[in-house]
C-alpha cells in the first residue's frame, strides 16, 4: 500500500464545499487556513482538525471563474484569484451513491497557478495530455447523472449554449455518447479515470 507524503503546504483562504449553482456562487464562508498536499489527499485546516478530498475524487481542476465570483472572492479575500476544484463525495442522501462537490481555493496569483499545474500532473489532466476541455469533462459527468437536456446542462454548468452544444458534438465525436446523450462503454470507461 502507497505511503502518504508531503508535497506542499501553504496558508490560502478556501471554500472546501462551495455552493454553486451555474456560474453563480452562494457560498459566503471563506475561511483562512492550511492547505496540505500529498501525493493522495488535500488536506484542509478546520478548526483544531482537517478534513480531505481524496485526489482519486477529484474530477476537474480549474474549471473557468466567472467574473461575478472573481468580484465575490475579492470583496471577501482580497484576491481575485481563485482555482476551483470539482470533485467527488460519499452522497448524505444514499450510501451507495456518490454527490458533486466543489471547493474553491483563493490565494497570491503565483500560488494559485503552481497549485493548478501540480494537481493536474497528479490528477491526470495536464492540459498538455487532455483530449477534452474542463466543459467537455463536466458535462460527461452531467450525462451520466441523467442530465440529458442542453438547457439544463448549460446552466448547470454555468456556460451559453453554443459552447454547449459543441462540447455535445465533441462527446460524440470522440465516441463517448449517443445521439440521446447516454454514455456509451467507452464514457463509461472515461467517467471511470476521470474519478
Amino acid at each position: 500500500m502507497a505511503q502518504e507524503q508531503g508535497i506542499a503546504k501553504m496558508d490560502l483562504t478556501y471554500i472546501e464545499k462551495a455552493v454553486m449553482m451555474g456560474n453563480s456562487l452562494y457560498s459566503t464562508d471563506w475561511q483562512k487556513g492550511v492547505l496540505y498536499l500529498t501525493n493522495m489527499n488535500i488536506w484542509f485546516s478546520q478548526g483544531e482538525g482537517w478534513t480531505t478530498i481524496p485526489l482519486k475524487n477529484v474530477s476537474m481542476i480549474g474549471r473557468e471563474v466567472t467574473g461575478t465570483i472573481k468580484a465575490k472572492a475579492m470583496k471577501t479575500t482580497g484576491t481575485p484569484h481563485i482555482l476551483i476544484i470539482d470533485y467527488v463525495q460519499p452522497s448524505s442522501v444514499s450510501q451507495s451513491s456518490t454527490a458533486s462537490s466543489i471547493a474553491l481555493l483563493a490565494g497570491p496569483e503565483s500560488v494559485i497557478n503552481t497549485l493548478k499545474t501540480y494537481l493536474q500532473t497528479m490528477c491526470g489532466t495536464s492540459l498538455k495530455t487532455q483530449s477534452l476541455s474542463d466543459i467537455d469533462k463536466k458535462m460527461l459527468y452531467m450525462l451520466n447523472t441523467g442530465v440529458v437536456d442542453l438547457q439544463k446542462l448549460s446552466f448547470l454548468i454555468g456556460t451559453d449554449m453554443d459552447t454547449i452544444t459543441k462540447s455535445f458534438q465533441t462527446l460524440r465525436e470522440h465516441g463517448m455518447c449517443d445521439v440521446g446523450g447516454v454514455l456509451t462503454t467507452t464514457g463509461v470507461k472515461k467517467i471511470k479515470e476521470m474519478m
